[in-house]
């Protein structure tokens, strides 16, 4: 009998705690903002920001605004390798490219992503919820496939007894800009030790990427890289082992 008093003390507790289980699940829960609801509102807006800065920044070289250029077709590109003297070779602008852009990137996201973050706060106010928002700060990571982004934004969000706080969010969005700052990183050493370089071999190697190189006449090399599954480019002007008007080099 004892033993039978103890097993239905046992089934009864079950009941209890699977109800509240329910409980909780069927009504305090749709009260509770959870971090799903969040990054749809902050994170998706953030990475629509980062695909634009890797289109534009892409254009420009990886310069928010260039001005070392050379101009072709209504088109200004950037010059990362350079020499203004005949029978030289041309030195590299920038020696690490991936961390320019990367520095290039986290200004021109600034004020995006800080609009991003305000929004979502309004928006959260607008529906009722009580929030705590915080300063930000975050870093900009160019990895291969992906460019990162790491958020720091503290934030309290209630609802009633329920809350939550959070502190950091993550992005990541699909691209192919690291495959393309390794080929421009490499086309640049050719450029600055041999003065050419040969685009054949690396697109056999890169063979997502396509490469158009355009010689123009008074010695400048325009280098147009694309991306075949993300359609963006990278493009900049090289000027190396330049000849005088009228030199042979046959």
């Amino acid at each position: 009998m004892e033993k039978k008093g103890q097993i239905t003390i046992f089934i009864i507790l079950g009941i209890v705690i699977v109800s509240a289980i329910l409980l909780f699940t069927l009504w305090i829960q749709p009260q509770y903002i959870s971090k799903k609801g969040v990054r749809l509102g902050f994170e998706g807006c953030v990475e629509d920001a980062v695909e634009q800065s890797i289109s534009e920044l892409g254009e420009g070289a990886g310069f928010i605004n260039p001005r070392f250029t050379y101009s072709y077709r209504g088109e200004k590109m950037a010059y990362l390798c350079y020499t203004n003297e005949y029978y030289q070779t041309c030195t590299i602008q920038k020696p690490f490219l991936k961390q320019h852009l990367e520095e290039q990137m986290k200004i021109f996201l600034r004020e995006q992503i800080n609009t991003c973050y305000l929004n979502s706060i309004r928006d959260l106010k607008d529906r009722g919820f009580e929030v705590t928002e915080g300063d930000i700060d975050y870093e900009i990571s160019i990895e291969p496939d992906f460019v990162k982004v790491n958020i720091k934004a503290p934030t309290s969000i209630r609802y009633g007894e329920s809350g939550s706080r959070f502190v950091r969010f993550n992005v990541r969005v699909n691209s192919g800009i690291y495959e393309m700052i390794m080929i421009t990183t490499s086309i640049l050493q050719f450029e600055s030790q041999l003065g050419d370089s040969d685009i054949s071999s690396f697109m056999r190697l890169y063979p997502n990427v396509i490469i158009d190189k355009l010689k123009q006449g008074e010695g400048t090399t325009l280098y147009i890289l694309e991306n075949k599954l993300f359609k963006n480019k990278f493009k900049f002007a090289s000027r190396s082992l330049v000849w005088p008007p009228g030199y042979d080099t046959r």
